[in-house]
């Protein structure tokens, strides 16, 4: 069974989508999040994904520690791993990614692999840089990213609010 719930933020809704192996989605904004018939919406069952969720986003959280499930290939499941390994307040840029993995020469498939993370923010791809260390484009728009990065600089509190 899968479950989801809504938490409204200043970064627009987000919606997370869990089942009994762990947190599967997480969506800001609703373009991208189309519930299937099947699914249930189930606050009480999502609870610890908002509850760490919410934590973060108040500044309250640095580390999630939630069962993650994202489906993906094994290269796009061992990029997510590495970057679950980026510090809270800290960037990495894509050839950093690429030497720590020890493929040397996949930035270009990094890339990537960061811009189809289904569970963004608690896999935290807004932490990963173009090679020349720049902000890179970001499927929520660099307006988020920056929010984001600003949160764990400490500049910032994107207190989040459960809808009911």
């Amino acid at each position: 069974m899968m479950y989801y719930d809504v938490i409204d933020t200043v970064l627009g809704k987000i919606y997370l989508l869990a089942d009994s192996k762990g947190l599967r989605q997480l969506t800001v904004g609703s373009a991208g999040f189309c519930p299937d018939s099947s699914w249930e919406h189930d606050p009480d069952a999502m609870k610890p994904y908002t509850n760490q969720l919410t934590e973060y986003l108040s500044g309250k959280r640095q580390k999630f520690t939630i069962p993650l499930a994202p489906q993906g290939t094994p290269f796009q499941q061992q990029v997510w791993q590495t970057l679950t390994e980026i510090p809270f307040g800290e960037t990495f840029n894509y050839q950093q990614i690429a030497d720590k993995l020890g493929t040397s020469n996949a930035a270009p498939a990094i890339g990537i692999t960061r811009n189809v993370n289904p569970i963004p923010i608690i896999i935290p791809c807004h932490r990963v840089l173009n090679s020349n260390n720049s902000l890179c484009n970001y499927r929520y728009g660099q307006e988020v990213v920056s929010q984001l990065l600003a949160l764990e600089s400490g500049q910032l509190s994107l207190i989040p609010t459960i809808i009911k």
